[in-house]
């Protein structure tokens, strides 16, 4: 009876273990991954567009979902340099807002508005997530970026 008891909590023990992995996610502000990018100067097209995430349209219907978050974007109008970090309680509701500004938004620059630079920068973009974290990159060098993000949140 004492082996089975034994043999039990044993049981017990592995399955809490095993379910019980912390998560390998970093909890820090957006502010410091934006303050990384633009300090790796990450981002060659200057002047950017600074704003924060719950202020941008594309995120008008999920702003009650994003703790915080920030919008990076080349003011040339005819050069794209998309840079999103956002901290959800919502990942696949916010994930849903950017694809749909993705394939409604950046349609024209897709099609090759401004340069084969910009479609190459659509048809290449990174839209992932990570714990809490979303993030959008539709830059020349969004494999460079999301190094620095994920260096960052792991």
């Amino acid at each position: 009876m004492k082996k089975l008891i034994a043999l039990f909590s044993l049981v017990l023990t592995l399955g809490l273990v095993g379910c019980s992995s912390k998560s390998e996610v970093k909890d820090i502000p957006v502010s410091d991954i934006k303050s990384a990018i633009n300090n790796e100067t990450l981002l060659p097209i200057q002047p950017i567009f600074d704003i924060d995430a719950k202020e941008f349209y594309v995120f008008e219907n999920v702003k009650d979902d994003i703790k915080e978050g920030f919008v990076l974007q080349a003011m040339i109008n005819v050069k794209l340099q998309d840079v999103f970090v956002v901290k959800t309680d919502n990942v696949e509701k916010v994930k849903k807002a950017i694809e749909e500004y993705k394939t409604n938004n950046l349609r024209s620059f897709s099609d090759g508005y401004g340069g084969e630079e910009n479609a190459t920068a659509v048809a290449d973009s990174i839209l992932e997530s990570v714990g809490d974290y979303v993030y959008f990159i539709a830059t020349n060098n969004a494999k460079d970026i999301e190094s620095k993000i994920l260096e960052m949140i792991k």
